[in-house]
């Protein structure tokens, strides 16, 4: 009973781990993936229309990048907006947590560290996230939501 229990564990181990693996994560991360959902369309709209689309993937952004930490993101925070959708819990304003504003801020170091080289972390000394300043980055407001 002990080994069937271990081998459960790791399997669900192995399972969250598995969503960062190349062909599962890029069929979980992409703008057709994210913007199935009818709430989030405007803002995968908004993306298709920045300068981001070319280079950065929903997941590129507002995911950890490491292998570990990402997964277990990913799948937490998939199973949470998931649960919301299907008992109708969807905020009308959409917020980014508290812990989404640092994985998006860490992730504009990741991306822009050249330009940070000069400009110096943004949240150093007590200042604010990158996405204070550029807040339409990639995604303005949608219509009726600013």
């Amino acid at each position: 009973m002990k080994k069937l229990i271990l081998i459960l564990i790791s399997l669900g181990l192995l399972s969250i781990l598995a969503v960062k693996l190349p062909p599962l994560n890029n069929m979980l991360d992409g703008p057709e993936f994210c913007g199935s959902c009818h709430f989030m369309e405007p803002w995968v709209e908004t993306w298709y229309h920045s300068a981001h689309r070319e280079v950065a993937s929903c997941g590129d952004c507002h995911i950890p990048h490491d292998l570990v930490r990402g997964a277990f993101y990913k799948a937490y925070t998939g199973s949470r907006d998931a649960l919301e959708t299907i008992t109708g819990q969807i905020p009308r304003s959409f917020l980014i947590s508290g812990h989404g504003s640092e994985v998006v801020h860490e992730n504009c170091l990741s991306c822009h560290s050249d330009l940070l080289r000069i400009v110096g972390d943004t949240k150093d000394e007590e200042g604010v996230y990158c996405f204070r300043c550029h807040r339409n980055t990639p995604h303005p407001p949608p219509l009726g939501m600013d």
